[in-house]
């Protein structure tokens, strides 16, 4: 009886601790597919990773960086600090069209929260 409870126990552990694994994982959308479709992706949450090429500030309150991935490179804004140049970073947030140049929309994802990464953990 006692050993039927103990497998059972685990049983569930492990089915939890896969579901657990499953859902807390970071699922990107690729920069090309945003670019190719901004309509679907407007407004909408999602995450993209990629390497930083690039980082602004103007004044401390506006800040964005270039992030790139092997289908494009997109403005990422955010009210956090700046990630370095050449590091790796997975970027929730959502996609919005910042302003119209002629018939140009320039596509922007708005940060909400970031992992980072290091050159180091990068190259291993």
């Amino acid at each position: 009886m006692l050993k039927k409870f103990i497998i059972g126990v685990s049983i569930v552990i492990v089915i939890g601790a896969g579901v657990w694994y499953y859902f807390s994982q970071v699922y990107t959308t690729s920069i090309q597919k945003i670019v190719n479709n901004p309509g679907g992706y407007t407004g909408k949450e999602l995450a993209i990773k990629g390497e930083v090429t690039d980082r602004t500030s103007f004044f401390g309150s506006l800040k964005f960086y270039k992030l790139k991935d092997e289908s494009g490179e997109m403005i990422v804004t955010t009210r956090k600090s700046l990630p370095e140049v050449k590091s790796s970073a997975v970027v929730k947030g959502r996609i919005d069209d910042a302003f119209a140049l002629g018939d140009q929309k320039l596509l922007v994802f708005i940060e909400g929260s970031i992992e980072k990464k290091d050159r180091n953990e990068v190259e291993k």
